[in-house]
């Protein structure tokens, strides 16, 4: 089944506690790299397609419907990417608000949660918010 690395993952992100981080599913998250193999396969199916000279409007053959396919894959894929990274920033930026704004580190147990990206993103947020209470 095509994008089915997605659908785990949004099933992870539905699974755990609102509000809550569960660990980074760094093995779940190689979803881009399906992404890149839809990519690199749909693009070979419209090449070929060009070079057949068949015109994709007028023609419904298999390779028409096999590009169908990578690109929904490639877009469900995107959009669950999308919604596990948005969900996570979301409880990040909370984290902020909750742990207040003289703390710029989280604690240990959530920290051990976070990817070095979203340690970072924390850091940067938590900066921004005490320069904007600050002004």
């Amino acid at each position: 089944m095509y994008a089915r690395k997605g659908y785990e993952l949004v099933k992870d992100l539905a699974n755990g506690e609102k509000g809550q981080l569960q660990p980074f599913n760094v093995r779940r998250f190689v979803i881009s790299c399906q992404c890149t193999q839809h990519y690199l396969e749909l693009q070979a199916l419209i090449r070929k397609m060009q070079e057949e000279s068949v015109d994709v409007r007028e023609t419904r053959n298999s390779d028409h419907y096999g590009a169908l396919i990578h690109h929904l894959s490639l877009i469900r894929n995107k959009r669950c990417l999308m919604a596990y990274v948005h969900n996570r920033a979301e409880v990040i930026q909370n984290f902020a608000w909750k742990v207040g704004l003289e703390l710029l580190e989280l604690p240990e147990e959530i920290q051990e949660k976070l990817s070095p990206s979203e340690k970072n993103y924390f850091g940067k947020h938590s900066s921004a918010l005490q320069s904007s209470c600050k002004a």
